[in-house]
């Protein structure tokens, strides 16, 4: 997704240059973006249309109008977002609803569980000797979080960057999850997805979206609601995370 692309660079620089101030840019105008010439952007950011082209390569896009389209497509993930807030109720009403709801959607997942798939997963977390994670939009915060608890086991944990761009030394007794809630990344970034196909390693999936064959092990996540899909992605990793103490 173009805003963890973005703000991979932003994060990762420290000095303002060109790529720097043109990422600064779509960040803070990505809405306006699509409506705007190549000839815009060199003004806007004070750069030539040269420059732009090649922080638009640099951001793995082939032309202009891939990039465009991936913008496109990221203000199309926002509108799709759901909202939970009913403003006519109280914020005690809004959260009793939604309460009521989150614990109907948990017991349906947890109905339909493969409990098999999640302990053979944990197995592969334990034994693994690197464990690699990829996820985009808000999947990506929760890799962080997959990190943060894998380093209290003293498991080895690489977070891959976004466009896959690293050297990345795969070997057969390394680990690769992949999440992707909604299955946005294999809708929209079909080179990235053959990028981590072609990996030789051992791969796992973790998604909402059942219509996804990507590799061997997969776990769909059964939800009662899309709108719920990312509580339940949270969910499922928190249990996975869980069992890591058995």
């Amino acid at each position: 997704m173009i805003i963890d692309k973005v703000n991979d660079i932003i994060n990762g620089h420290t000095s303002k240059n060109s790529l720097y101030v043109f990422c600064v840019f779509i960040k803070e105008n990505i809405a306006e973006i699509p409506r705007m010439t190549i000839e815009d952007i060199a003004k806007a950011c004070y750069i030539s249309k040269g420059q732009v082209s090649k922080c638009i390569r640099n951001l793995d896009y082939q032309n202009y109008e891939e990039f465009i389209y991936e913008c496109y497509s990221y203000l199309d993930s926002l509108e799709r977002r759901q909202l939970f807030i009913d403003k006519k109720l109280s914020l005690k009403e809004n959260i009793s609803i939604f309460s009521d709801n989150f614990l109907k959607n948990i017991q349906y997942t947890q109905k339909y569980l493969d409990y098999t798939q999640i302990e053979e997963l944990i197995k592969n977390i334990k034994t693994s000797r690197k464990i690699y994670l990829y996820a985009q939009g808000d999947a990506r915060s929760l890799i962080y979080n997959i990190q943060r608890e894998l380093n209290i086991y003293h498991i080895n944990t690489i977070i891959c960057d976004v466009d896959l761009k690293k050297e990345y030394s795969f070997t057969n007794q390394d680990l690769l999850i992949v999440i992707s809630i909604n299955g946005d990344t294999f809708h929209y970034d079909k080179r990235i997805i053959q990028r981590l196909r072609k990996t030789k390693v051992n791969k796992w999936l973790i998604t909402c979206q059942n219509d996804i064959n990507f590799c061997e092990n997969q776990i769909f996540i059964h939800c009662l609601h899309f709108s719920y899909h990312v509580y339940m992605m949270r969910y499922i990793i928190d249990i996975i995370l869980l069992g890591l103490q058995m």
